[in-house]
C-alpha cells in the first residue's frame, strides 16, 4: 500500500470512544488498521452497498467493526468509518 487515509467521520468516530476505549480495545482498533493497510483485499471483509460508484468493505475485529475504501490502482486505502457493538 502506498497510502492510506482517514475520513472526518472516521476520525469522528474514533474521537467519539474518548476516554472509554481501554488499551485493550485501542490495541484491536490498531491491529485491524494494520491489518488492512497490509492486506487490503482480505478475504474476512465483506462489502458494504453505501456507494455503488466507490466500493468500500466492512471488517470485523470484536467488539468494532471498519468500514474502509480500497483503491487497488492507486494503492490506497481510506478509512471511512468505526463502528463499536454496545
Amino acid at each position: 500500500m502506498k497510502r492510506y487515509a482517514f475520513a472526518p467521520q472516521f476520525l469522528r468516530d474514533f474521537q467519539a470512544l474518548g476516554p472509554a476505549i481501554s488499551g485493550a480495545d485501542a490495541e484491536i482498533v490498531d491491529r485491524l488498521l494494520a491489518a488492512v493497510v497490509s492486506e487490503p483485499e482480505r478475504s474476512e471483509r465483506f462489502q458494504a452497498f453505501y456507494d455503488p460508484r466507490r466500493p468500500s468493505w466492512l471488517l470485523r475485529a470484536d467488539p468494532f467493526l471498519l468500514h474502509y475504501a480500497h483503491d487497488a490502482e492507486a494503492e490506497e486505502v481510506v478509512f471511512l468509518n468505526l463502528f463499536r457493538r454496545r
